[in-house]
This record gives C-alpha cells, sequence and structure tokens, in this order.
C-alpha cells in the first residue's frame, strides 16, 4: 500500500519532467519554423538538438556531483527555477546563437532534476512498486510528447516558435507551485560521499546498461530529429497533419512507458532486450514507410511505443543495479541518454548532408540501436553468471 502523500509526490514530479520534456522534444516539430524564421539549414537547426544533448550529457554528473549534500525538495525547486529562466531566454532569442546558448542553459539542469526525481519516487514507493513509481515520472516525459509537442508545435507553427516556450515557461512555473506544495522538507535518503556514489561505477553491469542506453537510444535521435520534415516531405502530410502525427508518437510513447513500467517489476531484462530488437525492426522499416502515408502513420506510433518503453525499463536497471549510490548513476545514465541524443542526432545529420537522403537517417538509426540489442543480451549472460558465482 503506497503512502498517503506518495500520490502528491508522483503527481509534482509527473508535472516537472512533462514540462522539461515538452521543452526537449518540442524542438523536432518547430525545427522548420525555426530555421526558416533564422534563416538557417534544417541540418545547422538540428545542432540545436546535440547542443541540448550534450549540455546534459556534460552538465548531469557535474551538477549532481557538486548538489549531492543539498536538500532534495531545495535542489529540485531550485533546478526548475533556473530551468524556467532559460525558457524565458529562448523565448526572446532572435538569432542562432542566442537560441543555442539558451538551450543548452536549459539542458544543464535535465539530467540532475530527472535523476533526482527517479530516486525520490522510488524511495517514496513500496519495494515492490519502485518500477511502477519511477514509470510513473517517466511517464511525464511520454505524455509530454502526446501533449506537449504537438501543441507546442501547433502554436509554434501557428504564432511563432517563441510562444512555444513562452508556454513551457508558464508550465515551469507552475510546476515550481507543485513541488514547494507537496514534495516533503525531510525525505528518507542517504547522503553519500562523492567518491562513495563513483565507486558504483566499478559494478561492470553499471558499465553495460549505460552502454545500452548510449546505442540503444541512439539510434531513436537520428530519426525523430528529423521526423517532421522527413513527413512533410516524403509522405507529403501538411503542417498540420505533422502535429497529428505527433501525437499519435506521443500516444504510442505513452502507452510504451506504462506498459514497459508494469513488466519492469518483474521481467527486466528480457523487456528491455525485446523492446530494443523491436525498435531496430521499425526504424529499418520506417525507411520504406514513410514513402507511404498509411503506412508511415502506423510505424510512427509503434515507433513512439518502442521507443519510450526502453526510458523506464533503463531506469529501473541503473537505480536496481546501484541501489547503495542510484542518485549519480541515475544521474550518468541521463547524460547516457543525451549522449545518445546528440550523437543519434548529429549522425543523422551527417547522413543528410552526405546525400544518402533523408529517409535512410531511420537506416542509420537502426544500425546504432542494433549495437544496443548486442549490449543487452551481453549484460544478461553476464548477469546470470555473476549471479551463479555468488551462489
Amino acid at each position: 500500500m503506497t503512502k498517503p502523500n506518495n500520490i502528491w509526490i508522483l503527481t509534482a514530479l509527473f508535472i516537472s519532467v512533462f514540462t522539461i520534456g515538452t521543452s526537449e522534444y518540442v524542438i523536432m516539430g518547430i525545427l522548420p519554423v525555426i530555421a526558416t524564421d533564422l534563416s538557417i539549414t534544417i541540418p545547422t537547426a538540428g545542432l540545436l538538438v546535440t547542443g541540448y544533448a550534450l549540455g546534459v550529457a556534460l552538465g548531469s554528473p557535474l551538477i549532481t556531483a557538486m548538489t549531492s549534500q543539498s536538500s532534495r525538495k531545495k535542489l529540485l525547486v531550485g533546478l526548475m527555477i533556473f530551468f524556467i529562466l532559460s525558457n524565458v531566454l529562448a523565448a526572446v532569442s532572435f538569432n542562432f546563437e542566442l537560441l543555442m546558448i539558451a538551450r543548452i542553459l536549459s539542458s544543464l539542469i535535465h539530467g540532475t532534476f530527472f535523476a533526482v526525481a527517479t530516486v525520490v519516487a522510488s524511495k517514496t514507493a513500496p519495494q515492490d512498486k519502485q518500477g511502477s513509481a519511477i514509470a510513473a515520472v517517466a511517464a511525464g516525459l511520454t505524455l509530454s510528447t502526446v501533449l506537449g509537442v504537438p501543441f507546442g508545435t501547433f502554436v509554434g507553427h501557428t504564432w511563432g516558435w517563441q510562444t512555444t516556450f513562452w508556454i513551457v515557461t508558464f508550465l515551469g512555473i507552475a510546476a515550481v507551485i507543485m513541488l514547494i506544495l507537496h514534495i516533503p522538507s525531510r525525505i528518507k535518503f542517504q547522503y553519500q560521499s562523492l567518491k562513495y556514489e563513483l565507486g558504483a561505477f566499478k559494478n561492470p553491469q553499471i558499465i553495460l546498461v549505460l552502454l545500452i542506453t548510449v546505442f540503444g537510444y541512439g539510434g531513436i535521435f537520428a530519426s525523430y530529429t528529423y521526423i517532421a520534415p522527413q513527413l512533410e516531405t516524403f509522405a507529403g502530410f501538411s503542417a498540420e497533419a505533422i502535429t497529428i502525427l505527433l501525437f499519435l508518437f506521443g500516444i504510442g510513447s505513452f502507452l510504451g512507458t506504462v506498459v514497459a513500467g508494469k513488466f519492469a517489476n518483474r521481467l527486466l531484462m528480457p523487456t528491455l532486450s525485446i523492446t530494443l530488437v523491436l525498435l531496430t525492426v521499425i526504424l529499418a522499416l520506417f525507411t520504406w514507410t514513410v514513402h507511404d502515408k498509411i503506412l508511415s502513420s502506423i510505424t510512427v506510433f509503434l515507433f513512439g511505443f518502442t521507443a519510450f518503453a526502453t526510458v523506464p525499463l533503463l531506469q529501473t536497471k541503473i537505480v536496481q543495479t546501484a541501489k547503495e549510490a542510484p542518485t549519480l548513476a541515475a544521474a550518468a545514465n541521463i547524460s547516457a541518454f543525451n549522449l545518445a541524443n546528440a550523437v543519434g542526432a548529429y549522425l543523422g545529420g551527417e547522413t543528410i548532408r552526405t546525400g544518402f537522403g533523408m529517409p535512410i537517417v531511420n537506416l542509420t538509426g537502426a544500425v546504432i540501436t542494433a549495437a544496443g540489442v548486442i549490449f543487452s543480451i551481453i549484460l544478461i549472460v553476464y548477469g546470470r553468471k555473476h549471479r551463479v558465482k555468488q551462489k
């Protein structure tokens, strides 16, 4: 049975992660608008994705280490306020360089916030419900693709991309209020030294989880970064229809997160491996289905389902594996997610620049994700051998 205030804790974290997720992913939907308004190419605009992802990848471990002794509530509130100010800067940006700075500043809090939110969710949930609690927080990220991204895309195409960032700013203010009201000032949490937290990385299983994240998730962003121009150019969808398709992607991602959260409590690694295999196949097929409206619509839904099903599975695995020092490990996994985003977006852009054609970014993504499948199999084999040795 959950604690009386657990639902409100999860709700506050959910809304916060929803807001951060909307800010991160909405850029894909408004990429063509930004490119046109700032007189830059689509691949150049795609660097905003790479810049954000690198900011998360580099900032997460550093900020998490610097704040390891901070109150969890004060840290979550402070990070969200910094996020709000960064999005105000994005909303008033008048050129590519200033927008890039705003995106990088916004990205710096992402990993630490998500890591602390993950740990707080797990610490305030019963032992047998930790996977579901983490999935509930991660659902905020996926719901951002259901509601936040399509709505932000519609707003960006209708009233300008700056308006999208103003809306994110107001969502951030609402999130701060929820955090202040519902996150307990004292959470049962064992504060560890940085040296102790770093010691967790001696465990080969943690390194394998990070590799699965980098490669398994990297393939997603090779494709997803350029999903709007692909659907517009090759499937022939209008800007309005793309908003609906992003909503469809979001529904798939939300359902994938919920379903994966259920399996994370019982069949964690088999579910992760199967999901990555399915994701690889779907990305490969998208290379061809993107030329047909019906097939591309079906693929977009399945893409969202399998892509975001990986998030609660990987976060649950990292928290369980580094259970005595989970915060820095969870932050490192968020860094791995965003390193994957950066590398995937960059390789997708290079695929376009080298003349292979925009649909081939999906095949590039499939190849990258296939490497994640291999590392997941290695982790399963290693885990079994490790358990045998312990017995």
